[in-house]
């Protein structure tokens, strides 16, 4: 790595995998390190609990705790934040990340998935809660996994902008 080289660190949660293969192909197309936020606890797997226990967190604001990260956010210049949406808002483990690590001065790049491809409200949430950081550029994608030639061109499309 050069000396004028960008450190890019992705930071995303991923409940069904959807997000989870964002990620693998923003470090294929990126290089870029991947940190998976881990919960404490998470809803269930399945069902109406499944929406409930998920959509009431996330409406409350009711953060877990996370494990211990694998890289230190001061030493990226740039960051990818990556969630689904969950009742309009960005995961719970994204709230705890932010509460958690204090941003500041970075150049900011946001990743939704959602179900409908409607997560506008979401990423001006994510934004809002970003105060003080250059948010670049936001990247909507819908079902990731349904469609999986489309999402890798939307992202490669996205990862080609963060590099240049």
């Amino acid at each position: 790595m050069g000396e004028n080289s960008v450190r890019t660190l992705m930071v995303y949660y991923s409940f069904e995998g959807n997000i989870e293969y964002v990620a693998t192909k923003v470090k294929e197309y990126l290089g870029a390190d991947i940190e998976r936020l881990i919960p404490d606890t998470e809803p269930p797997r399945k069902g109406l609990g499944k929406f409930l226990a998920g959509g009431h967190s996330a409406l409350f604001n009711k953060l877990p705790n996370l494990e211990g990260l694998k890289y230190n956010v001061s030493d990226y210049d740039q960051l990818i934040i990556a969630s689904p949406v969950w009742a309009g808002t960005y995961a719970p483990s994204i709230g705890a990340f932010l509460r958690d690590n204090k941003i500041q001065g970075k150049r900011i790049y946001l990743i939704a998935s959602s179900a409908s491809g409607n997560a506008e409200k979401m990423l001006l949430k994510l934004e809002d809660a970003l105060i003080g950081n250059n948010v670049v550029e936001t990247l909507s994608l819908q079902n990731p996994l349904k469609n999986t030639a489309d999402t890798d061109s939307q992202i490669q499309n996205f990862c080609h902008r963060i590099s240049n």
